[in-house]
């Protein structure tokens, strides 16, 4: 038997805990020392950052937080690079979130880079908070953002905060951006951008992605981001490196490890049935 023969025979009896542990460790170094693998965008993605590359020191658009925590690594990093770059940029931003779930990711995403760039709530960015109603929400918002929440988040009357005085519908915003975990994008092209034309762009979930095609094909959503691989191909377009590129490198280490276990365990069942039928 040579030596070749010998390595695999032995790892078809090896203890499944070890195979565990170097999964976990596939998984985990990637993500303490990132490996800097190549991404390559799709269109969606770039079409995606098109829409925010034409927007304006000064413009106002709409961000909407449509996802909770249970969601948050996959698009957190999505909502975290979208502000960095419309705020070194100098958009303000009108946010709100369709979850009662998702105030806390929006506060997670939203404060820390308010106070990197030091901008001023009421003025540079606005945190609406949660609608229970989400059709009649994104209808309201169409005709006036101060009537369809009187106050905001934090009890602050919108007729009072200055952003708003600038943007007080969609006629005022360029640009309405949903990052969702469910149908929530589909529904803001359907009902801002089909009944006032506001344009479109969003982040989804992978499972998601596939049912934003048609709605991106057809030209109601202007691009897309698919999942983590799409926030990864954000974060390289606009050289910022983050957790979407992180997440995919540790993705690929630990799938590259499971196709090398499946391999090792195929050539090791064919070698030991040749073996058995020499013998006989």
């Amino acid at each position: 038997m040579s030596g070749f023969e010998t390595f695999v025979e032995k790892m078809m009896w090896i203890e499944r805990r070890w195979l565990y542990l170097l999964v976990a460790i596939a998984v985990a170094v990637p993500v303490l020392k990132p490996i800097g693998l190549p991404v390559k965008p799709n269109q969606e993605t770039r079409d995606f950052l098109a829409a925010l590359d034409e927007l304006e020191s000064g413009d106002v658009i709409v961000f909407s937080f449509d996802y909770e925590p249970n969601t948050g690594a996959e698009l957190d990093p999505m909502s975290r690079v979208v502000w960095d770059y419309c705020f070194e940029k100098g958009v303000k931003i009108v946010a709100l979130t369709l979850y009662p779930g998702g105030v806390g990711n929006a506060e997670n995403v939203m404060n820390p880079i308010a106070e990197k760039y030091g901008k001023t709530y009421g003025e540079d960015y606005v945190f609406l908070g949660f609608n229970t109603d989400w059709s009649g929400t994104m209808l309201r918002m169409g005709e006036s953002f101060k009537l369809t929440y009187p106050a905001d988040q934090y009890g602050t009357a919108t007729s009072e905060i200055p952003l708003l005085a600038e943007a007080d519908s969609y006629a005022d915003t360029p640009l309405l951006i949903s990052v969702a975990s469910s149908q929530f994008a589909e529904y803001w092209a359907i009902w801002a951008g089909g009944k006032f034309g506001q344009k479109v762009i969003t982040g989804n979930t992978a499972v998601q992605a596939i049912l934003v095609y048609p709605y991106y094909q057809a030209g109601q959503i202007s691009g897309f981001l698919g999942g983590l691989k799409g926030a990864a191909e954000l974060e390289y377009l606009t050289n910022r490196p983050g957790d979407a590129m992180r997440g995919m490198d540790s993705q690929t280490t630990g799938h590259t490890l499971m196709v090398l276990f499946i391999l090792l365990g195929n050539v090791a069942f064919f070698l030991q049935r040749m073996r058995k039928e020499k013998a006989a």
